[in-house]
């Protein structure tokens, strides 16, 4: 027992260490230079190095058994990624900018530099993922982690709003935006998903908190004062974080941003709900509140920025392009980071006013630059993951809010991605991945039912019931 109860406690603190570096990436731009995710990178490598020691000595959890596929997919994706940087491959597989330069030891890709530091950031969020599920799969642990990123999140949103108002941001400096909220990211678009996944955090840990507290009581009057007596004794504070987050994302005047957090926020309202069960209504008021608060208060510069968008902005000019670039190497791709130097040639004269460092579709992106079939098994490994996640929001019964939060953070990631490359910034391709590992290790059904007692919960969306509880999973 005395063995159990050190190695839980050295889960715990690799868990907090793997948060601190997480949500602390943030503060350097999200990550965004070669010296800030290199130092995430290792401090991540040592986090994983004690998780494995830990994982030496126990027995692993039943919910890794799924893992093997998407992360054979994942692993696949990158392992390509690492064949593209080799030199003395045959002269049909070289990339055409060595024979332009003369280099008789050419490679798949055309910039080996940037392809060497991508691969360690897609085994760091490996690695993260990793962590992070060892963590979650004690609900305990789970319970801490949705915590302390809903928390983190909203000091984010204070410091961004605060920026905003004061006409300076000191992380940022004068490449600050003072007239948007950008936080300690490098521009609005990035901190945009990043409040969108601290708004829905926060929603989740209120729910998990609400939901989770069981109520005997048909008298609504009793209800209300219990309500009131939980809200006021700490729960408020993810009330105001998610005020705070949606705030702060109105006040980034970010079209993709704003579009991405109302679909996640739907897609989260609806798994929540589920299948059978009835609209909370306490839920939707409170959610109409907040939206309509904002609408008539912050909101004025991102919808006027949507509604005067132009169908032909730049990234939709170079789309077209971008797709005849991926069909000149559809199979072996430019390689990974080569995609600034390579669509150089391929940009339009009507977008040349621009240089082009991104896509700003990580989809395609990501065909450019891994090729159709490395790509495919990249984004096959997410929709399993995604697919089992949702199956989570179905059949659990008790702690559905980490499968709900989860799978509204994928939607809100996946609509961005479609013109924007919030997902390319270090911190937030971390953050997603501890995401991704809690709503998977969340989504399992729970054993065998204990026996039955009568069961009654005007807070939460399921009706009353007679059926026996089932018990969480834990390690």
């Amino acid at each position: 027992m005395k063995t159990r109860e050190r190695f839980s406690g050295l889960q715990r603190a690799i868990l907090w260490a793997l948060m601190g570096c997480v949500l602390l990436a943030a503060l350097s731009l999200g990550a965004n230079r070669p010296v800030s995710w290199t130092l995430l990178s290792v401090a991540i490598l040592i986090v994983f190095v004690a998780q494995v020691f830990v994982d030496s000595t126990q027995r692993l959890p039943k919910q890794a058994g799924g893992l093997w596929l998407p992360a054979a997919l994942f692993l696949g994706a990158t392992v390509w990624g690492g064949i593209q940087l080799l030199p003395g491959l045959p002269a049909s597989y070289t990339h055409p900018v060595w024979t332009t330069l003369g280099d008789v030891s050419g490679r798949i890709s055309a910039d080996p530099g940037q392809g060497h530091q991508i691969i360690m950031r897609y085994l760091c969020y490996a690695m993260v993922f990793w962590v992070a599920f060892r963590a979650a799969v004690a609900t305990a642990r789970a319970e801490m982690m949705l915590r302390a990123l809903a928390l983190a999140s909203t000091a984010f949103a204070i410091y961004g709003i605060y920026a905003m108002a004061a006409g300076h941001n000191p992380v940022l400096g004068d490449d600050g935006q003072a007239s948007v909220v950008t936080s300690t990211f490098v521009n609005r678009n990035s901190y945009a998903t990043y409040a969108v996944f601290g708004l829905l955090a926060n929603i989740a840990a209120y729910l998990h908190v609400v939901s989770g507290t069981r109520v005997n009581s048909e008298n609504w009057q009793s209800f209300l004062r219990d309500m009131l007596e939980r809200f006021f004794g700490g729960i408020w504070i993810y009330a105001l974080g998610a005020l705070l987050c949606l705030g702060a994302l109105s006040l980034t005047q970010s079209r993709a941003g704003g579009i991405a957090g109302l679909v996640g926020l739907c897609v989260f309202l609806v798994s929540w709900k589920g299948e059978g069960r009835r609209w909370n209504p306490w839920l939707l008021l409170v959610v109409a509140a907040v939206v309509g608060f904002v609408i008539l208060t912050s909101a004025t510069g991102m919808t006027n920025r949507i509604l005067t968008a132009e169908a032909g902005s730049g990234r939709f000019l170079i789309y077209p392009e971008v797709v005849k670039a991926i069909m000149d190497r559809p199979v072996l791709g430019h390689g990974l980071g080569a995609f600034h130097d390579v669509f150089r040639q391929h940009v339009p004269a009507e977008a040349a006013i621009g240089e082009w460092v991104r896509a700003h579709n990580s989809y395609l992106e990501n065909a450019f630059e891994l090729g159709v079939p490395a790509a495919a098994a990249f984004y096959l490994a997410l929709l399993i993951i995604t697919l089992h996640i949702h199956r989570g929001t179905v059949i659990r019964r008790r702690n559905r809010a980490f499968p709900c939060f989860a799978l509204a953070a994928i939607a809100t990631a996946a609509t961005h991605s479609l013109f924007d490359f919030s997902l390319q910034i270090p911190a937030i391709a971390a953050l997603f991945a501890v995401i991704l590992a809690m709503g998977w290790a969340q989504s399992f059904p729970t054993r065998k039912p204990r026996a039955g007692r009568t069961v009654h919960n005007p807070v939460s969306p399921e009706p009353a019931s007679t059926e026996p509880e089932a018990e969480a999973i834990t390690e």
